[in-house]
């Protein structure tokens, strides 16, 4: 009887400190993460607005709707400043959706709202290019202030953070705007 008691305090003691260590696939994605990192990728916890938000993983038990919010993980790099700082932005949006809207864009994806008219040719011809390159779980990408991201679930492992690494450096290499062509004019100059 002793020893049983002294087994159950024992395992009360023991199960909280083995319910707090990560598991096997959160110890893969830190590795991911730790890794994108270091080749100078920024790394956030994010959620955005589902792409494809009719789905029955937002209704609640009670049958409510639920907010259609998507959990992912948002890999991100910056966009070198040029000279020319004072120069508008391209902000633009893509993402994955259920179906197929835009014919010029390989797949499922399409602009949100619409292809910009500011982007220069060059992005956008590389944009179209990379898109099935990327890995299914990508469901999201944007550029929002010279930040492009990648918003990715982290479902294809060391392939799919090779694709999003290869994918963001040559983004961020292409110039966004049409009339930012990379050089500097004599006035900018200190």
């Amino acid at each position: 009887m002793i020893y049983a008691i002294a087994a159950i305090v024992l395992l009360v003691i023991i199960a909280p400190i083995f319910a707090v260590l990560p598991s096997r696939r959160q110890k893969e994605q830190m590795a991911l993460r730790k890794r994108a990192m270091g080749d100078g990728i920024n790394v956030e916890l994010t959620s955005i607005d589902d792409p494809v938000p009719k789905q029955d993983k937002y209704l609640s038990s009670t049958g409510k709707r639920l907010e259609a919010r998507l959990s992912v993980v948002a890999y991100r790099m910056a966009r070198p400043r040029r000279r020319q700082w004072q120069r508008a932005n391209a902000n633009w949006c893509l993402e994955r959706r259920a179906e197929a809207q835009d014919k010029e864009l390989p797949g499922t994806w399409c602009w949100v709202p619409a292809h910009p008219p500011e982007l220069s040719p060059q992005l956008s011809t590389y944009l179209v290019e990379q898109l099935s390159r990327l890995p299914e779980d990508v469901v999201r990408i944007d550029e929002v202030g010279r930040m492009v991201s990648v918003y990715w679930q982290e479902l294809s492992g060391d392939a799919g953070l090779q694709c999003i690494s290869d994918f963001l450096a040559g983004s961020v290499a292409v110039e966004s705007t049409a009339e930012d062509d990379g050089s500097d004019d004599a006035n900018d100059h200190p």
